[in-house]
């Protein structure tokens, strides 16, 4: 039986940038498959009452710190964009697209481009054009993609996925489910490995 981890993401946070580069290893050490589900941050904290942490100066300057040394950790670049916060709204909508028209390993694709390019490149990920040139990148065909951000289905695949992980108890991001449990973080990474192998 396939052991599956449902990743609820969105570009803008810094915590899903740091889970997303390690969600792989995690996945082949345990033979778990991960679900890559792009949500949006910003109507989470809308519908649970959350806080961006940017917004409570003593937070805001802790997470600088704490993220940087997780990202040394990790061995990743890493940065604090000029562009922070960033409204992610046709980022995402992107990620949903390239999922829904060309599968969804050109969905992790795009979004592990997009996650470096924003925070370890400083790039407007939130720009069309940027978005098109990155997928391009990485082989993927970002005019088709960018043509359909605004499609209807886009819209509404993504206001789902946002509304189904408040539903499933998310309130922030990452956002990461399996067997029902929420782990939250890319800290809690190994209590969901242990959660995966049987440990915990």
């Amino acid at each position: 039986m396939t052991k599956t981890v449902e990743l609820f993401y969105d570009i803008a946070s810094s915590y899903s940038y740091l889970a997303a580069t390690q969600i792989d290893a995690l996945a082949a050490r345990t033979g778990a498959e991960v679900r890559w589900r792009p949500f949006l941050l910003g109507g989470v904290f809308k519908a649970t009452g959350n806080e961006m942490p940017a917004r409570i100066p003593n937070k805001a300057r802790w997470m600088i710190g704490d993220t940087m040394r997780w990202a040394k950790k990790y061995g990743i670049p890493y940065g604090v964009p000029s562009r922070f916060p960033i409204m992610t709204v046709s980022t995402q909508r992107a990620l949903v697209a390239a999922d829904r028209l060309l599968g969804h390993d050109a969905q992790k694709k795009l979004a592990l481009a997009l996650f470096r390019a924003y925070w370890g490149e400083d790039r407007d990920v939130a720009d069309k054009a940027v978005i098109a040139e990155i997928a391009a990148s990485v082989g993927l065909d970002g005019a088709t993609i960018v043509a359909a951000i605004d499609a209807q289905e886009t819209k509404d695949t993504l206001r789902a996925n946002t509304e189904e992980a408040v539903s499933r108890g998310a309130f922030g991001a990452p956002a990461m489910f399996y067997e029902g449990e929420l782990f939250w973080g890319n800290d809690r990474l190994e209590l969901l490995e242990d959660a995966i192998t049987g440990k915990g």
